[in-house]
Parts: C-alpha cells; sequence; structure tokens
C-alpha cells in the first residue's frame, strides 16, 4: 500500500503536480480498504473517520483519541475508548 502512494507522489512530481502532503506521517495509510473499524485495526482513528464517516462525528469523537490507532481504542478500558469505538462503528456516521 505504501508503496503505490510513493508512486503516486514520483508521478505527480514527475508530471508536475503537487505531491500531496503526508499529515499522519509514520501511520498506515488505508486508500481503498473497507470502512469496517474492526478491520482496520492498524489505522490512525482520524485517517479511518476521514475515509469513511461523517463529520459530524468530531462534534461526539473524544479529541486525545483521534491521532490513537484503532486497535488501541478497541483494546482501551476507560469511558473514552468505549465511546470512540462505538462512534467508529455507529451506522448514523458512516459516509
Amino acid at each position: 500500500m505504501r508503496r503505490l502512494f510513493i508512486i503516486g507522489i514520483v508521478l505527480s512530481v514527475l508530471s508536475g503536480i503537487a505531491a500531496p502532503a503526508l499529515p499522519f506521517f509514520g501511520s498506515t495509510l488505508a486508500l481503498a480498504q473497507s470502512c469496517d473499524a474492526g478491520e482496520n485495526l492498524e489505522e490512525v482513528a482520524v485517517s479511518f473517520i476521514v475515509r469513511c464517516c461523517k463529520g459530524s462525528i468530531y462534534r461526539e469523537f473524544p479529541g486525545q483519541l483521534l491521532f490513537v490507532k484503532i486497535a488501541e481504542i478497541r483494546r482501551g478500558k476507560t469511558a473514552h475508548h468505549k465511546k470512540a469505538w462505538k462512534l467508529l462503528n455507529d451506522n448514523r456516521f458512516k459516509k
């Protein structure tokens, strides 16, 4: 997946188009995966939200968990973790 992204950057530079920014360097970039949170555990929450959820989820989603991997949110025991996991799987916020 990362190789395809790098190839896209190289092609865009060669063609003169501005290369896309890497907002979450070091995280797993999921460009064409499913929108099931349980299948994207290695993805950072904000990346999953941008790709699969409506923007209105940001009103309810715990801000301290935006840059945490979904696997950690799923394993978490606090109320914030439980709420975040519930919101990521709530059909009201699916695109």
